[in-house]
């Protein structure tokens, strides 16, 4: 590993481990680890990702979240760490940022960060506008750009939620790709959900550099309580990346709320 990078392993640890710091005095506390295996036709060998997540949530809007994540695609592992937080900025207003970085980026982004400004309870709806910046280091320095617009709202039970992800391809055109989603909170101990994906959006293939395809996606997820403090969540997911490949996916979780 060169200086260079070991220095940003080193910033990226160090903004997890700050994230962690501050979240301990904000609130509820939230660990979570998962494992996703991904099945890909082709004859392409699977996907697979290990994460460790924790997350603080307080009354007043504050809360914090980090990551650690090694994940093997395309028969490359790499590793990445991840941050965010979100504060109150007035009534209704609020801000979120995120960052991720990745000491081995084979296949994973060197670094990605992302931000969004809330505005609630227009109309029962809340909406948020963000941007953000990706950026893959391989055998070339490619870069991506995006734009965010969310809109939610939640009814008796229910958050309806509709995405939509405008991003450009450093040097070429915009592809868009647009997320509905729906959670159904049965009881305060099970938790339905199921996303549905369409659009053309970017993937980084080692073997060919960063792509645009079209893209189309569903999942289904179930959390529910064990005990009060541990929760079992389940993911099943398919998504079909062009004429490139498609996935078929299970994640299982286990989650320890405070």
């Amino acid at each position: 590993m060169t200086g260079r990078a070991r220095r940003r392993a080193a910033a990226s640890w160090a903004l997890a481990l700050l994230a962690c710091a501050a979240g301990v005095h904000a609130g509820p506390l939230s660990l979570e680890a998962a494992h996703t295996v991904e099945q890909l036709s082709a004859a392409r060998a699977d996907w697979r990702s290990t994460e460790l997540l924790a997350s603080w949530r307080d009354p007043a809007g504050w809360a914090a979240n980090a990551a650690l994540r090694r994940t093997e695609r395309f028969d490359l592992f790499d590793t990445q760490v991840e941050a965010g937080a979100a504060v109150s900025l007035a009534p209704q207003w609020r801000a979120e940022a995120e960052l991720s970085l990745s000491e081995s980026h084979r296949v994973l982004p060197l670094w990605r960060w992302r931000g969004r400004v809330w505005r609630d309870g227009v109309a029962g709806w809340n909406f948020a506008l963000g941007a953000g910046r990706t950026l893959y280091r391989g055998a070339t320095t490619q870069g991506s750009a995006v734009a965010e617009l969310q809109a939610e709202r939640y009814l008796s039970g229910w958050r309806l939620a509709w995405i939509s992800l405008p991003t450009r391809l450093d040097g070429a055109g915009v592809s868009t790709v647009h997320v509905a989603r729906a959670d159904w909170y049965v009881h305060d101990r099970l938790t339905l959900g199921a996303t549905l994906a369409r659009g053309r959006e970017v993937e980084n293939v080692p073997s060919t550099g960063l792509v645009s395809s079209s893209v189309r996606g569903a999942a289904l997820k179930a959390q529910w309580a064990l005990r009060p403090q541990w929760w079992l969540g389940a993911e099943l997911s398919s998504h079909r990346q062009g004429d490139l490949y498609e996935r078929n996916g299970l994640r299982l979780g286990l989650r320890f709320q405070h």
